[in-house]
């Protein structure tokens, strides 16, 4: 079950970078969460629910419960955002955020339709996600996980585009 979050995480990066969508809001990311999360109970409920000892019905009732929570916490750390950082040198500013992915554990691994991709080599990269980067003359687009955007913009090298 959580290859295919993964994956399906994964066709929806590619799907944003792809077709240059905004992407996903806070309202379809909860959704995703809150509807994964309820699959994954209303599985357990109807494979294990008599084996538990408990009802249908009050499973049924805290998974949804366990939905909410698990939506409002995805959808407040984990949503997509794109950030714009407007500079004057392209250079300095592509200098300033290598600088700052490589201490944040992140290297450029592709590229691609202008994107350069940057991962994390490890396991952790499973949560963190990617960060996806397009220079410009005069302003980058950064598309990231909102916490990680967060981290981004207070940093004291790149303070100054945002």
């Amino acid at each position: 079950m959580l290859r295919g979050l993964l994956v399906t995480k994964f066709i929806w990066d590619l799907v944003l970078v792809l077709f240059k969508i905004e992407p996903p809001g806070i309202g379809i990311t909860f959704l995703y969460y809150f509807a994964c999360t309820n699959l994954i109970v209303f599985f357990i409920g109807f494979t294990q629910g008599a084996r538990l000892g408990i009802e249908q019905s009050l499973l049924y009732q805290l998974g949804l419960g366990v939905s909410v929570v698990t939506g409002i916490l995805g959808a407040t750390f984990n949503r997509s955002v794109t950030v714009t950082a407007v500079y004057k040198k392209s250079r300095v500013f592509e200098k300033n955020i290598q600088e700052v992915l490589t201490d944040l554990g992140f290297t450029a691994t592709s590229e691609l339709e202008g994107f350069t991709i940057y991962k994390i080599p490890s396991v952790k990269s499973l949560f963190v996600g990617k960060v996806f980067v397009e220079i410009d003359k005069r302003s980058a687009t950064i598309i990231c996980r909102s916490s990680l955007a967060k981290e981004i913009k207070n940093n004291e090298k790149l303070q100054e585009y945002f």
